[in-house]
């Protein structure tokens, strides 16, 4: 027997470890990559994703592409319910992102409740000595500042629907963590440039912060005016807490190419990824990881594929639109605070056949190149 065929058995093995080893592993640890929780929001029966994708909920791609554009991964975090999922899934992440959008604080069961359960459980987090940041967009910054202040409503009307603007920086803003760490080029063109992408209705300002519910909670680092100049508060940090909130919109400039309104300049891009990185750097402090590979595999949003929406018409370039109804698929007992709808596409079905054919072909090679080195 040749010393090649001799060694062939051993090598054979080692090959059949090895890629028995990559199909069950994954990187568990997050302090690379962080995991990060990215709230859905409820769809109106009436609503253009609702109507033709047969939707019930929906989590705008651009803010999935967010985090991953600065080295973070997603999961999806469902509405409707009950606090022992959120509980259970903030201890497998490492931040929340509460995004933007257009729906009332008051659904039963929807984005306001879901926010409810996040901020408390994020401040409990932060409380009891681990480093958990969550961040609100737009809509996701009046929700997470609300339930900060435990309900006490002191948003005004504003109208700021498509507007562009520099940014109002206030004298001590260099002095806030979110800033901080800014280059002079990012500070300049926020300053002087129209690149951060305004789209609301409601807004908080400098009079809000003065309540008795969130007097010196806040640190305000930038003002803007909408459309009838009416000044509103556009950048805020808790003082306390790893919490940050932006009235406008960086995730647009990145990845939404539906309104010619949003700018996509270098300065624009430039800066929107600042922001981006800024809050997945603060995720990587944060020990958070899942249990084991599966539970993260089947949490991750690569699960569900987003729809190429704004063909239909909608203002978002892709979503990730769920059909979930939270009174049937969410309610199922001790299911209820699983960290994944029922049922779960992953690994039943055709990923499930793959995965399995994808094993058993590893395992009929390897074999075969075992049997072969009985013949040398």
């Amino acid at each position: 027997m040749s010393s090649c065929c001799k060694r062939m058995p051993s090598l054979c093995l080692g090959f059949l470890v090895l890629c028995l080893m990559t199909t069950v592993q994954a990187d568990v640890n997050g302090s690379v990559s962080p995991i990060i929780g990215v709230l859905a929001q409820e769809l109106y029966p009436d609503s253009l994703s609702a109507t033709t994708y047969n939707a019930t909920s929906y989590i705008a791609a651009s803010y999935v592409k967010f985090i991953e554009g600065a080295g973070g991964r997603v999961v999806p975090i469902w509405i409707g319910r009950n606090q022992s999922y959120y509980e259970k899934l903030l201890q497998n992440l490492q931040g929340v992102l509460l995004p933007g959008g257009a729906t009332w604080f008051n659904e039963t069961l929807g984005y306001g409740d879901a926010g409810e359960h996040l901020i408390r459980i994020a401040k409990q987090i932060n409380d009891n000595g681990t480093y958990f940041p969550v961040w609100g967009t737009c809509l996701g910054m009046e929700l997470m500042v609300l339930k900060v202040a435990n309900g006490s409503e002191t948003r005004s009307d504003c109208n700021s629907a498509g507007q562009a603007l520099p940014l109002e920086f206030q004298a001590d803003y260099n002095s806030s963590r979110l800033f901080a760490g800014a280059s002079d080029e990012v500070i300049s063109a926020l300053a002087n440039e129209n690149i951060t992408y305004n789209y609301h209705r409601f807004c908080y300002t400098v009079a809000s912060f003065e309540e008795p519910a969130l007097k010196d909670n806040w640190r305000i680092m930038s003002l803007n005016h909408d459309l009838q100049g009416y000044e509103f508060v556009s950048t805020i940090e808790h003082l306390k807490y790893p919490f940050y909130g932006v009235q406008f919109h960086p995730e647009k400039a990145l990845y939404e190419f539906v309104s010619t309104k949003v700018p996509h300049t270098k300065s624009a891009v430039l800066a929107s990824q600042y922001f981006a990185d800024f809050f997945v750097n603060e995720a990587r402090q944060c020990p958070h990881v899942f249990a084991n590979a599966t539970e993260q595999k089947r949490s991750l949003i690569y699960n569900y594929n987003p729809k190429y929406t704004s063909l239909a018409g909608s203002s978002y370039t892709q979503q990730y639109v769920f059909n979930f109804d939270v009174n049937s698929d969410f309610s199922d007992g001790d299911d209820d605070d699983s960290p994944y709808p029922l049922p779960y596409p992953y690994p039943v079905g055709d990923g499930a056949e793959r995965h399995s054919l994808g094993l058993a072909l590893v395992i009929t090679i390897a074999f075969s190149m075992f049997v072969a080195t009985q013949h040398c």
